[in-house]
């Protein structure tokens, strides 16, 4: 499971992803009906063990977690590759590591950026709004269409970062 910074961007992220168990699998099955799609018994399943789980799941770790093998390994990759597309699991893929998944933070206040520290490995919230800016920018200048759902910001966490030097660069607000 991906590591999850100790701190209070930690702790807050684990917030933003406890599902909710069954009203998250009803919400992410309602969705996918919604977009036409079948709600078959591997799906199902996989919206079951990413419900009960607040970590960042790899496609082994989610077939791990399913009891007897009712679901093959290639059925788990397959269905979590169409409910990321459906936008009811989101992928995050981290520098040299596969692919992450999760349930989609969806509702008020339940959105957020994940930013991955490239020396310990932890993942930690950033605040939904924060490439709000540079997303026409990039458009604009590039004809790039970020997909800031699906992306993960890559820097160094406040613990492996060092001190900002005196008068240097500070965000507004």
């Amino acid at each position: 499971m991906m590591p999850m910074s100790a701190d209070a961007g930690g702790a807050r992220h684990e917030r933003l992803h406890a599902t909710g168990g069954s009203d998250a699998v009803r919400a992410a099955v309602a969705a996918l009906r919604q977009r036409g799609q079948r709600v078959t018994t591997p799906r199902r399943v996989v919206l079951e063990v990413l419900a009960g789980h607040p970590d960042h799941l790899t496609a082994d770790e989610v077939a791990g977690l399913i009891e007897g093998g009712e679901v093959h390994r290639a059925t788990v990759y397959r269905t979590l590759e169409m409910l990321a597309a459906a936008g009811v699991v989101s992928q995050r893929q981290t520098p040299g590591g596969a692919a992450r998944y999760h349930l989609a933070a969806t509702g008020q206040g339940r959105e957020h950026l994940h930013g991955y520290c490239r020396r310990c490995g932890d993942v930690v919230v950033l605040p939904s709004d924060a490439l709000t800016e540079v997303v026409p920018r990039v458009r604009a200048a590039t004809g790039f269409r970020l997909d800031v759902a699906q992306s993960t910001l890559v820097g160094l966490c406040a613990r492996c970062a060092p001190p900002p030097k005196p008068g240097g660069w500070r965000p507004a607000g």
